[in-house]
């Protein structure tokens, strides 16, 4: 009955390793089979670790307490640890009788006597090829030898387990194998379809579904023919048959996307075969619309670049870098045939007055592999020279290695000459051919920097023709004109190379006089201005008298900045009309008007104590839609209100920011102020009003002004769309490849960006194209000139134009009459800022609706 009982236990486990049953359920059998057979037995079972070169213990925990199992589990293999770690080491049958007295064990007695164990037979279960898969233990509680049975017994239970642990590797490897042909399959990054022998879908993996964007339930058990246009029917059945011939197929075909567009397939159809038999055919595709599409566009590049009337050429990446590629239009323009200039240097066009500063910078570019944009001087073929505009650039693999250089000239000549022109327009009054008020104002700022350097005197005289607005609007603007063209050409007569005169503004003029050697010699030219001025003017064969006013500053050692001499003028000329104008008025300066003879320090003190202190306001000046009289946004501006002086504008301690730097700290709290303002008044009135921030390039230039900006809209809840930062063209033209950058997050963080005074740097009208703004901003000196310069006006309705083509916005400011307001207006100028509507107050009392234009 017992050999029955034996037998009928080793069937069930022989029986559970034929099916592959769970390895612990075997070994437990295994387990449990032995010590029925084994009186007193505790079998335990340590599975062999290569790698850790360990024995980990997987039954026969329940013999044992915890804490034993922990001290044996993982046990090292080697010689004397223990029975199992012995067994293992030696591969080797290990039988202890008596543990206590077994030198295997003597770091382990104290849980010989814990657990209370005496014997242990240890054998190790090795395969037949060889392979230590773990150990076979047998402990029992009192000393015991093995007898023959018990060997035979022992050795049955080790060859079941070793068969067990390789079929269970077998099972993994197989399961294995299946899981890498499954993942092949389904995650494949091609499109996947089995067809059975009748054409129909028996499987698809993933990107079926992501190319076809059909379902698996949608395509199953489809003919493919249903994914195929009619049309490519009889080709796709060609295809199928040669594979059901067992000959692979490659062809391109259209195919239905769920959408219901058609789609390009790069399709292969491959013949499954099993035991030398076709049985199904594999269609493997990948989604060739995208390349096809690429393909057409570079046929309509090539067209284009052919088109362009620029010239395109390209070069390899040798020292030379020799021209491999140009265009008709680079023929065109050099006068060279392609087989001249193919195998050429880059720079073959350079001439004796090719600028070589431009020339390194391109050279800076190639090594540096940037683009770089440059003007420059190149001879054609048969020896004249014309101006061009050359961008040179590197051209990048996808694995982002520069393999060519990209070069494009634009044939500028006509456009150098007119900038020529252009420039001397803008430096020149255009009724008298004086310096205008900028180019006036640069040269102060310039003598001021040279005679920081080198005190001398200087002497600014602010003329002012008395009551000439009613006298040009009774006899018109024509003659006007006349009297002012007059006016400047007796001055500059008078003074011939003693000063420099400036018609400054509409009826005023100026005149800065050098090294003026006494207070007479300043008294005479006065007089003598006046007296030129007084004697009558023949216009259309009437005589005219006028007179003039005179504001004259001399620059004393305290006088640090243009701009306070200026206003000393200004001051001076408003005390020769107190006094009945005719008449001249030599400026005394008071402490209670400007800074006090203080040191550079003090100064900078007192701007600081201003921020601490909140002396400084803002002021908001509104730019409105002429068409509807609407305020569109309003532009802050700031103002320093001095406990002792009052109001100090910018003009007088903005340039001491600038120079000490505490224009950044400035620049911040008007932002900051501005945002919180404008977000408490739009929520107020229930608006959208957005708001003009001018950035000093200082400010710009911060590594951290990104963040601060950010940080700003954060905490003053104002949307960014709401926000404009102004800055000028020179931020730009001075280190134009950051600027965008800076600009392009600006961008991103919905920030939008003015180009403030656009039109004094007419290089940068290179850049329009190129940046990231969203308006522009016409220079107050155009407006100025406006109704009296036909070639202003016409600049202006270019500007608009251009900047409207590009879907730029255009504000004019320092629109201070309803005439400038209407041809401003006629020139579809979007927005209008300036006198003629307010002077900057303060948000209290901004009005945020005017008339319309189209009503006056």
């Amino acid at each position: 009955m017992k050999s029955d009982l034996r037998k009928l236990n080793i069937e069930y486990v022989l029986n559970s390793i034929d099916k592959s049953t769970d390895l612990q359920l075997i070994l437990n059998s295994i387990c449990s089979w032995l010590e029925s057979n084994i009186t007193d037995a505790l079998v335990t079972i340590m599975l062999y670790s290569e790698a850790e070169q360990t024995l980990t213990l997987v039954n026969g925990e329940h013999h044992f307490s915890s804490k034993y199992c922990r001290s044996i589990s993982p046990l090292k293999v080697k010689d004397k640890n223990g029975s199992c770690g012995t067994a293992a080491f030696s591969r080797k049958t290990i039988i202890s009788r008596n543990l206590i007295l077994d030198p295997n064990w003597k770091n382990y007695l104290e849980f010989v006597r814990e657990e209370n164990i005496i014997s242990c037979w240890s054998v190790p279960i090795i395969s037949a090829k060889g392979i230590l898969y773990g150990t076979f233990g047998t402990y029992y509680r009192e000393e015991k030898t093995p007898r023959s049975e018990h060997f035979e017994f022992i050795n049955q239970a080790v060859s079941l387990i070793a068969l067990a642990i390789e079929r269970e590797n077998e099972y993994k490897q197989r399961l294995a194998i299946n899981e890498k042909y499954s993942s092949f399959y389904t995650h494949h990054p091609d499109l996947i379809i089995e067809i059975d022998l009748n054409g129909y879908i028996l499987n698809s993996n993933i990107t079926c579904n992501k190319i076809l964007g059909f379902s698996e339930k949608q395509i199953l058990g489809k003919h493919f023919w249903t994914f195929i246009p009619t049309k490519y029917h009889k080709l796709i059945n060609l295809a199928f048959k040669d594979a059901l011939k067992g000959i692979a197929k490659h062809y391109k075909i259209p195919a239905y996307h769920s959408s219901g567009k058609l789609i390009w397939l790069d399709l292969t159809n491959l013949p499954i075969i099993q035991n030398q038999k076709v049985t199904g055919v594999f269609a493997i595709a990948r989604d060739i619309s995208t390349r096809l599409k690429n393909e057409e566009s570079l046929r309509l590049l090539k067209r284009g670049v052919d088109a362009s009337p620029n010239g395109i050429f390209i070069t390899d990446i040798s020292d030379n870098l020799e021209i491999v590629f140009v265009n008709p239009s680079f023929t065109s323009i050099t006068g060279y045939s392609p087989e001249e200039i193919l195998g050429k240097s880059y720079n073959f066009l350079s001439g004796p007055e090719t600028d070589l500063i431009q020339v390194e910078k391109i050279k800076t570019g190639i090594r540096e592999l940037k683009e770089t944009t440059v003007k420059l001087k190149k001879y054609r073929r048969n020896g004249t020279w014309f101006w061009c505009r050359l961008m040179f650039g590197p051209v990048f693999d996808q694995n982002n290695i520069c393999t060519h250089f990209l070069g494009n000239i634009e044939d500028i000549t006509e456009d150098e000459k007119n900038r020529s022109y252009i420039k001397y327009q803008h430096t020149r009054d255009s009724i008298t051919g004086l310096p205008n008020q900028r180019t006036f104002d640069k040269f102060l700022e310039k003598e001021f920097e040279q005679q920081n350097k080198s005190p001398a005197s200087l002497a600014l005289f602010y003329i002012d023709l008395d009551d000439f607005r009613s006298m040009n609007e009774s006899l018109g603007y024509l003659i006007g004109d006349k009297i002012i063209r007059d006016i400047g050409s007796r001055l500059q007569d008078l003074l011939k190379k003693d000063g420099l005169l400036s018609r400054y503004i509409e009826d005023k003029f100026i005149l800065l006089v050098k090294n003026s050697k006494n207070h007479n010699q300043l008294v005479t030219l006065a007089e003598s201005i006046l007296d030129l001025i007084s004697q009558n003017f023949q216009i259309e064969n009437k005589a005219l008298h006028l007179t003039a006013s005179i504001g004259i500053a001399v620059r004393n050692s305290n006088t640090r900045y243009a701009s306070e001499l200026l206003y000393e003028s200004m001051n001076a000329l408003k005390e020769a009309k107190k006094q009945g104008r005719n008449t001249w008025y030599l400026y005394k300066r008071d402490p209670n008007k400007f800074f006090p003879e203080k040191d550079y320090a003090f100064l900078r003190l007192e701007l600081m104590t201003a921020l601490k202190e909140k002396q400084f306001r803002l002021f908001y000046q509104p730019l409105v839609d002429p068409r509807t009289g609407k305020v569109h946004s309003v532009e802050a501006l700031i103002r320093w209100h001095h406990p002792q002086k009052g109001f100090i504008f910018p003009d007088t301690f903005i340039p001491l920011a600038e120079r000490t730097g505490q224009i950044v700290a400035i620049g911040q709290w008007v932002l900051e102020q501005a945002c919180f303002d404008i977000a408490h008044i739009n929520e107020k009135n229930n608006t959208t009003i957005s708001v003009s921030v001018n950035i000093s390039p200082l400010q710009f230039g911060r590594s951290n002004f990104l963040s601060c900006l950010e940080s700003v809209l954060i905490k003053s809840k104002l949307p960014a769309n709401l926000l404009k930062i102004e800055i000028t063209e020179g931020v730009i033209i001075n280190g134009a490849d950051r600027a965008i950058e800076i600009l392009k997050s600006v961008r991103e963080l919905g920030v939008k960006v003015s180009i403030d005074d656009f039109g004094t740097g007419y290089s940068s009208l290179s850049y329009l194209r190129r940046l990231p703004i969203n308006q522009i901003k016409l220079d107050r000196e155009f407006i100025d000139n406006l109704t009296n310069n036909s070639q202003d006006s016409s600049i202006v309705q270019s500007i608009i134009y251009l900047a409207h083509q590009l879907n730029l916005e255009v504000v004019a400011e320092g629109v201070e009459t309803l005439e400038q307001a209407k041809i401003l207006h006629y020139q579809n100028c979007d927005l209008l800022q300036g006198y003629f509507y307010t002077k900057p107050v303060e948000l209290n009392n901004v009005i945020f609706k005017y008339y319309s234009l189209e009503e006056c």
